[in-house]
């Protein structure tokens, strides 16, 4: 039998405001940049862009609160974030074999050597998932696995 469910659906639309200022570094030139976008409220225009359309929020039930207590979880492949990439860690101990299905991933293997950063991707990725996987060995020799800024899957195979 079927029920009813109330889906808050949204998409993500961009506006821009272009302006130019005048500074020293990078960093003095982006805090004046959004100061100044912000005080032009004309400046502002429509990209033409958009997102596709993702599932907020929802819950069972015709009229309910998809946002109150009987709200239910989004599964990542329907939220603005989608799916999470498969993070596959391949060898006894980093740095072994690194690889990236399903998404994007910033991986940073750290070793008493140095640290490398890198970016791997299998398109299409979601883009407000920007997950970065640090990968270190523990002092038992095991992989230590965080991930920071976004969602990823980490399978560790010991190969």
């Amino acid at each position: 039998m079927s029920r009813r469910f109330t889906v808050q659906c949204g998409y993500a639309t961009h506006y821009a405001n272009t302006v130019t200022v005048e500074a020293d570094t990078l960093e003095e030139a982006l805090k004046k940049a959004v100061a100044t976008a912000n005080e032009d409220a004309e400046g502002w225009r429509p990209t033409d862009h958009c997102s596709d359309t993702f599932v907020d929020a929802v819950c069972e039930g015709a009229g309910g609160d998809p946002w109150g207590d009987d709200a239910l979880p989004v599964p990542g492949r329907f939220s603005e974030r989608g799916e999470p990439p498969v993070v596959t860690l391949t060898g006894p101990v980093p740095p072994g074999a690194v690889e990236v299905s399903g998404g994007r991933a910033l991986v940073r293997i750290v070793r008493a050597a140095g640290t490398v950063t890198t970016e791997l991707r299998d398109p299409p990725h979601p883009p407000a998932n920007k997950p970065l996987v640090t990968v270190s060995v523990d002092p038992g020799g095991r992989p230590d696995v965080r991930v920071e800024g976004g969602a990823a899957r980490v399978r560790i195979l010991d190969g």
